[in-house]
Order: C-alpha cells, then structure tokens, then sequence
C-alpha cells in the first residue's frame, strides 16, 4: 500500500473521523429512504408507479457514477471538497422539488415522470460531487484504523437509517395517504442539509489539498489501469454485487406479492438494516485480522443459502413467512454490510497516492454498475409476466420472483471460484498478503 503524505495530526485525525460520523449519520436518512428502503419503491407505487418505475428510483442515484471520472479530471484536488458540498445542496434543492411536484394537482403518470427526472438530476449532483469523499477521507483516517472506521461509521448511518425506517412504517401504518409520505420527505430533507455543516468542518490533509493529482493525469491514468489486481477486483466484486442485488429492493416487491402490509413491507425490509449494523463493528474488525478473501467467501456461501431460504419462504402462509423474512432480511444486510467493508478496505489499501480521485471514481464505476441494474431487471422482469404466472423446475412451481432469486443463489455459489484471482488484504500485516488459494478458497 502506497503511505499517504497527509500532515495532518492525530487530533486533527479524530476530529474528523467524528465529523464524517456525525455527517453520515444525518445526511443519508433521506436519500437511504428513497433509494435503498421500501419506502422509496411503496412511494412510487402509491402515486400508481410501475414495478419497473419503482426499481429505477434507487438505480438512478448509481448509474450517473460514470460522470465522476470526468469530474474528478477536470476539478482539482484542493476544490475538491468545496465542489463536494455545492453538489449535495443542489441534490437537496432537487428531492425538495420532488417534493413540491407531489403537491402538484398533475395525473400520477406525469408526476412519476417528474419526480424520476429530478431524482436523475440530484442523484448526478450527488455523485459526481461524492467523487471527492472518498479522497477527503483518505487523510483523515488512520491507514491502521480503516476497517474498523468504515465499519463504525456504517454502523452509524444504517442505525440512523434503521430507526428512521421504522419510525416511518409506523407513521405510514397499513394503509397511508399521501401526504404521510409527504411528511417524512420533508423530515428527511432537513437531516440531509444538516449533513453539509459537519463536513464543511471536515480537516483536509496535503495529499488532498494540493493539486498533484490533477497534474500530469495522463500518466498516472495509463498507469492505473495498467494495475490488473484493481481491474480483476473491481469486476469480480461488480458480478457478486450484481448478483446479491435480487436481495435488495426487488423483494419489496416479492413481499408485496406474498401479501405483506405497506406497514409491515417496510419494518421487515428494514431489519436488513438491522442486520447492518448489527454486523459493521464487527464486520471492520473481522476484516483486519482474517483479510477481505475470506469475508467475501464467507459472504457468497451465506447470501446463496439466504437466496434458497427466501424462494421456501414464498410457498408459507403470509404470517408464518412474515416471520422468517425478519431472519432473512437481517442475515442478508449482515453479509451484504461485511463485503461492502471488506470492500472499501481493499479499495483504499489499492489506492494509489497520485490519481487518487481518479481511481476511486472508476473503481466505484465498475462496482457499482451490477447493484444499478439488478433492481431495474428485477422490476422489468416482473412486470412482464402476468401476476399469476408460474413455472415447474424440478418438481416445484416457482413464481418470477422465486426463480430470479434461485439464479441468483446458483450464480453466488459458482462466483466463488473468481475468488483466486482477487488479491487478499490484511490491513494489520505489514505487506499485502497474496493467500494460498486452497486456504483461502
């Protein structure tokens, strides 16, 4: 791992890494809400949305990750963070008019197409501006301390994220109006702005501050992408990401079908977050003693038997399978959380000093682009068959749902086998440390 060159002190340090806790914390509530919660997708539902319509409102905040490779060329490095706090305002003023469209006297076909739009225009201020905050971070944590940082502080926003999920099913109950949804919108809108006071705070080191990166890029891109552990990493964690997305918001929907209560669909997809943070503090320190390559193997043998789990699920009684998705939901976002930790671990152990913007931004490309287009599948996928439809595998009949996810789980299983390419990284050693693959895998 290349050291980073920061001048900045072990107080200075600490102060922020408590100010990104603080700014997490309160910033993602509202934008976890619409994208990644049932909130979002029951949302588009109740103004009359389509299933696709309601898995493209969580899509549009990944796939505009393309525009940060040109931004973080042509910004440069020392106003990186003042161009990172304007985005998320415009991003804010964007899910305000979302907001205000809802109040509109429109048909709901023209209202969904407005707030989609807006949702694109804000998720495109939100990422590219997000380019910086990885590099920003860079400095500030300790490169000792990374695991269990990115695990506190994730275990900080799914908290703050996990008790406002259920605070707004409860508000919601079993059969809402909108303007319950209105009001949680307008809830989340003043955490989110509050989000840019703690960061604004957010100490910068030199490696950030100064503009080497935005100097000779040229160079430093051709070398990067010369790097053939980054390029095998980032398109094997693409593939699992792509894969474990079917466990995502796709099974709002599933629930939906299975007969779950708008009230009910959001506290039981919730405890995925649940299982987050019950796992994050964990998951960072996990990390740093036994490598990123068994969390990730560790993660495919669970998420595939958690696939299987979710498709018996289906054929119970919707009490008794109300129960069990509590299980699955929480032992999903559990697993999910530590791979994403492991991941942001072999990021930044990966992450070259020169370009440093420049690597996160493709690298969060590359990742991204599977749990983006999983969901939008999914919803496509499902409302292309009539409700009723069904198919015999094996003896069994299994609706859309119930065969996306046991693809989904087969493919997890056979992904495994990717594994002895991708690099192992054991953040308290004092060298990367390629595992035996037999060890290993």
């Amino acid at each position: 791992m290349n050291k980073s060159t920061t001048t900045l002190t072990y107080a200075q340090q600490r102060m922020g890494m408590r100010l990104a806790y603080f700014g997490q914390g309160t910033g993602v509530i509202l934008p976890q809400l619409l994208t990644q919660s049932a909130f979002g997708v029951l949302f588009i539902k109740q103004l009359g949305g389509s299933n696709f319509q309601a898995m493209l409102l969580g899509s549009l905040l990944l796939l505009p990750r393309v525009l940060q490779i040109p931004t973080s060329l042509l910004v440069p490095p020392s106003l990186g963070k003042r161009f990172m706090l304007r985005c998320w305002i415009i991003n804010g003023f964007a899910m305000a008019s979302m907001l205000a469209v809802t109040f509109l006297p429109l048909e709901g076909k023209t209202k969904i197409t407005l707030i989609l739009a807006l949702t694109s225009i804000g998720g495109i201020a939100s990422v590219t501006g997000s380019t910086f905050w990885f590099p920003l971070l860079h400095d500030v944590v300790p490169s000792n301390q990374r695991g269990r940082f990115f695990g506190k502080m994730r275990a900080i926003w799914q908290s703050t994220t996990f008790i406002s999920i259920v605070l707004a099913g409860t508000f919601l109950g079993n059969n809402p109006s909108l303007w319950q949804f209105q009001v949680v919108i307008a809830v989340g809108l003043i955490f989110y702005f509050a989000r840019n006071i703690f960061i604004a705070q957010l100490p910068e080191g030199r490696s950030h501050a100064a503009n080497n990166d935005y100097s000779n890029w040229k160079q430093y891109i051709k070398q990067i992408l010369l790097r053939h552990e980054v390029l095998i990493f980032c398109g094997y964690y693409s593939l699992f990401a792509f894969w474990t997305g079917f466990l995502s918001t796709p099974l709002v929907l599933y629930m939906k079908y299975m007969g779950f209560t708008i009230r009910n669909n959001m506290i039981v997809f919730g405890f995925s977050t649940l299982g987050k943070v019950m796992s994050l503090v964990l998951a960072g320190q996990l990390t740093d003693r036994i490598g990123t390559k068994r969390v990730f193997l560790m993660a495919h043998i669970v998420l595939c038997a958690v696939c299987f789990f979710v498709v018996k699920i289906g054929w119970l009684p919707t009490n008794q399978a109300m129960q069990l998705m509590f299980i699955a939901m929480i032992i999903s976002g559990a697993m999910g959380a530590m791979a994403g930790v492991a991941c942001t671990t072999q990021l930044f152990h990966l992450a070259p000093d020169r370009g440093r913007a420049f690597f996160m931004s493709m690298a969060t490309i590359l990742i991204g682009a599977g749990p983006a287009v999983s969901p939008m599948l999914a919803g496509y996928i499902s409302q292309s068959v009539p409700s009723n439809w069904k198919i015999s595998l094996a003896g069994m009949q299994l609706n859309i749902f119930q065969l996306m996810l046991s693809i989904a789980g087969i493919t997890l299983l056979l992904l495994i086998s990717l594994l002895i390419f991708v690099e192992d990284i054991r953040p308290q050693a004092p060298k990367r440390q390629v595992a035996n693959t037999r060890s290993n895998t």
